[in-house]
């Protein structure tokens, strides 16, 4: 894919998933759709979701996560130090770790 391509679709992907978070709160099932959209754009032009973007969706049942509301956020020590989500609709934890990764 061209490189105007791609830049077009992020910019596109990060103002959904802007429009995704002004519009939760007063109507959650278009803000799952702007999330949908933005994954089926990423898709199409096969360019990945930014890591801080794709952590707000759930990776068994793409649900949008919204702390509080559609997830659960805890910080855990066990192991090596990591930041627990849970999905309150299907139950999968997502797991990122805390410490920097060594190159």
């Amino acid at each position: 894919m061209p490189k105007e391509t791609t830049k077009i679709a992020l910019e596109r992907i990060h103002t959904l998933f802007q429009q995704a978070q002004s519009t939760f709160p007063h109507n959650p099932q278009r803000a799952q759709r702007h999330v949908d959209l933005a994954r089926r754009i990423a898709q199409r032009t096969r360019t990945h979701l930014p890591p801080h973007l794709r952590r707000q969706v759930c990776r068994k049942c793409d649900a949008y996560l919204v702390p509080g509301a559609t997830s659960r956020t805890r910080i855990r020590q066990r192991r090596e130090p990591h930041v627990a989500t849970t999905c309150l609709k299907c139950g999968n934890i997502q797991r990122h770790s805390l410490k920097e990764k060594k190159t």
